[in-house]
């Protein structure tokens, strides 16, 4: 990991292991000052608005035995329940909230795997991506450098 982080000019910031790993990895990269708890209600708050608001949209990413779109989003965002193996949606909606990008350096057997997830809204096709590293189904933060001097962990 440590030649993508470089080749990236980021650092590796742990999260919370709480469930919301995913959304605190990217708050920390929304935020601009010390209150990461500012940027993840915020996220939280926009998923939950695009979830609703283009529900049809994502009905194609939802496993017709994982239940309702609301119904994941609602086990998501309350009860911390990630549902990995059915293809979870909230990586997709994330990426349309924000109108971001989303690059997933996945770390498995001694190897880094790239995932894009890409907006479906064409509006965001040439912004910035936000970075997050998984391993072990835990998400972390890949903080630019000048950023994480502002952030306190």
């Amino acid at each position: 990991m440590d030649d993508v982080t470089k080749s990236l000019n980021v650092t590796l910031a742990h999260t919370l292991a709480d469930g919301h790993c995913f959304l605190h990895a990217v708050a920390l990269q929304l935020n601009k000052t010390p209150n990461t708890m500012q940027a993840y209600e915020f996220l939280m708050k926009a998923i939950e608005t695009e979830s609703t608001r283009n529900k049809n949209h994502y009905r194609n990413f939802i496993d017709e035995n994982s239940g309702r779109l609301d119904l994941l989003a609602h086990k998501y965002l309350n009860n911390k329940i990630f549902y990995h193996a059915a293809g979870d949606p909230i990586l997709q909606i994330t990426s349309n909230a924000l109108q971001k990008p989303i690059h997933i350096y996945r770390e498995r057997d001694g190897r880094i795997w790239k995932t894009i997830v890409q907006s479906t809204m064409p509006q965001n096709i040439n912004k910035s991506p936000l970075q997050v590293h998984l391993k072990d189904y835990h998400y972390s933060a890949l903080i630019k450098q000048k950023l994480r001097s502002l952030i306190k962990f």
